[in-house]
């Protein structure tokens, strides 16, 4: 069971991740921080699981969820599913080591830190998950408590929240990704697959080569590792080396039975599988219930895995997450996406010599859609660049639709700081609308004529992206009256008011009203000096322009 670490790195506590390497640590932690039920009554794995899993994600105290008595899977080999992992902040800043009631921005900068570290995996040779082996006629992924989540999903999906390991055939380096599949028969998953993606690319070079691919599930896992396969590196980077450098230790890996991929030992179920290059052997997948809210994918014929193995701990815990982000139903993959997505553009950013970033933040509700990026602007029309960068990076096939830039004064978090700067700042006939049309995107998006999202054909589909330039501009010119600023100052109050009213306040009789300040500039001096008082009329030209009795300078 994982234990708090002797020396504490924050105020409040926090957790070893070294201490948490199976899904039975994660749960027990849970256990202790009372962030885990079980469901022992019994229920049904059509639609009824992901309703409940649906409600919890969606409660403020919802919480982590195994289920011991499922319908149908009293006598098979698998009867838990354990679902909810991560949904909630307080659960991933767990995940993380760091006390549970951590900030977005300060995860998100423990984030942006680790997703730099490295360190190379080591193997061994067994592992738990060893400890029972199905091959052949005795392959039965039916006797998988696999969900069906949703009313019109095309079937009962398995890999939802499972890694999924393949290797590149040039340089042998591994990609651990989360993609969806579903339940083909008793020994196929059919998947749905972009060459965008880290194991498509593979894919795509086996069929170049009219090779199949090998390929491993995982299941039951701790959090960290899921999190990195949900989260999108760039195809030079092995999610196995990040988790070591995370945690600071390397991850252990046992190689498959059936082939020589490597997989974490810590794992409780591994299936083995080969996927065919040949069109011939696709089956049929979808819809599903997708991150963008609506239903993606239809039923059509899709790559598909052959099972050639199952390798499972005694009473092994299947895992598995309901999809569909949308206003009020957040899920783990956005919590994930979320979060990594905020990292690794603000790293990205950083690499690509863009200066001046002083925060990243995708929200849940936007699946994948929407990022903000808050600068300290040093240029003129320093968006742009910013925008570019984002809309290269490879997992922009399936994210980053629209980019909205703001300055260090507005909040990412806060939408109505949000809505004050795109209403106050844009001026779209001024450059500060920006649409990139005919540029690749996500299949998934509804709002995408189908034709265009044709993935077989096309290989992506196609969006017209939108940055939102809400920085001062600096083509408006300095203005005189304005200390040769581009904008006028933010109405604030001097530093000298309000010392001279709190101090009077309880004089006022008016101690048990409470103001509490919501934007940054009302709490941070600097800021109020750089986008009010550097910018405020300057006696001077009030002066010279007959107006030195419109106003009183009060800050000298």
């Amino acid at each position: 069971m994982a234990t708090p670490t002797k020396e504490l790195k924050k105020p409040g506590g926090g957790y070893d991740p070294r201490e948490v390497k199976t899904v039975h640590d994660w749960i027990d932690l849970l256990k202790d921080e009372g962030e885990y039920r079980e469901v022992n009554v019994k229920v049904d794995w059509d639609c009824e699981i992901g309703t409940i899993a649906r409600y919890c994600m969606s409660a403020k105290n919802g919480v982590a969820l195994l289920f011991d008595n499922i319908k149908g899977h009293a006598n098979t080999f698998c009867k838990k599913l354990f679902t909810n992992s991560v949904s909630s902040y307080g659960r991933f800043n767990l995940a993380f080591g760091l006390p549970k009631d951590t900030g977005t921005r300060d995860l998100v900068l423990t984030m942006k830190e680790g997703y730099k570290k490295s360190l190379s995996p080591k193997e061994v040779s067994t592992a738990p998950h060893k400890q029972n082996i199905l091959k052949g006629k005795d392959i039965n992924i039916e006797e998988i408590p696999v969900p069906k989540w949703h009313l019109w999903d095309g079937g009962r999906f398995i890999n939802t929240f499972a890694p999924v390991i393949t290797r590149d055939p040039d340089v042998g380096r591994y990609n651990m990704g989360i993609y969806r599949g579903m339940n083909a028969g008793p020994k196929h998953v059919s998947c749905l697959m972009a060459p965008s993606q880290g194991w498509g690319d593979h894919y795509s070079k086996a069929q170049q080569r009219q090779e199949p691919m090998k390929v491993a599930f995982i299941y039951g896992c701790n959090p960290l590792l899921t999190i990195l396969a949900g989260s999108a590196f760039g195809r030079l980077v092995s999610e196995y080396d990040v988790y070591g450098g995370l945690v600071g230790e390397p991850l252990e890996l046992v190689q498959c039975e059936t082939s020589d991929l490597m997989v974490p030992a810590s794992a409780e179920m591994v299936i083995e599988g080969t996927m065919s290059w040949d069109p011939k052997d696709f089956k049929m997948e979808g819809p599903f219930a997708e991150h963008c809210g609506y239903y993606g994918g239809g039923y059509s014929l899709k790559p598909t895995v052959e099972v050639d193995c199952i390798t499972f701990r005694d009473d092994p815990i299947f895992q598995g997450s309901c999809e569909s982000i949308r206003p009020g139903w957040p899920t783990e993959d956005a919590y994930i996406t979320s979060l990594s997505s905020s990292a690794l553009v603000w790293n990205h950013l950083e690499a690509c010599g863009v200066p001046g970033v002083t925060d990243v933040w995708m929200n849940l509700d936007g699946p994948f859609f929407m990022i903000y990026v808050q600068i300290r602007q040093s240029y003129r029309h320093q968006a742009k660049q910013i925008a570019s960068a984002i809309w290269g990076m490879s997992f922009a096939n399936w994210a980053f639709k629209n980019v909205m830039v703001v300055e260090e004064d507005i909040d990412l978090r806060d939408h109505g700081q949000l809505e004050w700067a795109l209403c106050t700042r844009v001026n779209p006939a001024m450059g500060d609308l920006v649409i990139f049309k005919n540029h690749f995107g996500s299949v998934l998006d509804p709002s995408t004529p189908f034709e265009e999202r044709d993935l077989m054909k096309f290989g992506s589909g196609k969006w017209a992206r939108m940055l939102f330039d809400a920085t001062r501009n600096w083509d408006l010119g300095g203005r005189p009256f304005w200390n040769n600023q581009v904008f006028p100052p933010v109405v604030v109050l001097s530093k000298e008011e309000e010392e001279l009213v709190q101090g009077r306040w309880e004089e006022y009789g008016l101690g048990d009203i409470k103001y509490e300040p919501r934007m940054e500039i009302d709490k941070n001096e600097d800021l109020k000096q750089r986008y009010a008082f550097n910018s405020r009329p300057t006696p001077e030209y009030l002066e010279d322009h007959g107006g030195q009795h419109a106003i009183t300078d009060r800050t000298k």
